[in-house]
């Protein structure tokens, strides 16, 4: 007899990234970095948690850069998997990757861009368009 399908009305939402913690200081150049990427998601054991640097999975980057293992936590009928970004040591080439963690389920996904401050810059201050 097959499994019964979830009746619960949250395994057919999409994963969510809740949080993308980055250091509180714009990174120096030449120092060990770790960013991290957090997602809820109803269906843990069909979510996939990963890091894509300029559209390509980080492992196909710099040898600099590479993914920690996902860590699972489970608070009643959600989970929160996270995963971290490692820079070894962090190089000017990780300042102008554009990283993007993305939260890959059956029922969605969820991207969240990662965006380094730029020294010197307010980070209060989201400016204007492109012209």
């Amino acid at each position: 007899m097959a499994p019964c399908p979830r009746s619960d009305a949250m395994a057919l939402q999409p994963p969510r990234i809740t949080r993308l913690s980055t250091p509180a200081q714009p990174p120096q150049m030449g120092s060990n970095v770790s960013v991290s990427c957090e997602a809820e998601s109803a269906l843990p054991e069909l979510t996939l948690l990963y890091w894509l640097g300029n559209g390509s999975f980080v492992e196909q980057l710099q040898p600099n850069v590479r993914e920690g293992a996902v860590r699972e936590e489970t608070c009643g009928s959600l989970a929160t998997l996270r995963r971290d970004l490692h820079f070894t040591p962090f190089s000017f080439q990780d300042l102008s990757t554009n990283f993007t963690c993305v939260a890959l389920s059956p029922s969605g996904v969820d991207i969240r861009k990662l965006q380094w401050v730029p020294f010197g810059a307010d980070p209060s201050n989201e400016g204007g368009g492109m012209g």
